[in-house]
């Protein structure tokens, strides 16, 4: 890996495929990894949000207890109920 990371605009003005053929797959990895939409919800408040999902609590009630929006709610009971199925 280069010494200074990538920005975003270097990233986007170099294009998929030539970055690609430049960089490896974990360089690639790593960079994805700093960047994306950062989690609104850490552990304690996941398994906060599992016990008022178990007491029958709506998603728009749990989102309004841990002070994110209704659709954070969704996707994080969406992932729940995905990786139960494995």
């Amino acid at each position: 890996m280069s010494e200074k990371p990538m920005t975003v605009s270097e990233m986007a003005r170099m294009g998929g495929l030539a970055r690609a053929r430049t960089y490896s797959k974990a360089q690639i990895r790593a960079w994805g990894r700093l960047g994306g939409r950062t989690p609104r919800l850490d552990a304690k408040a996941l398994a906060c949000l599992r016990q008022l999902l178990a007491k029958g609590k709506s998603q728009a009630k749990c989102a309004t207890i841990l002070g994110v929006s209704v659709r954070t709610i969704g996707r994080l009971v969406a992932r729940m109920k995905a990786d139960s199925r494995i």
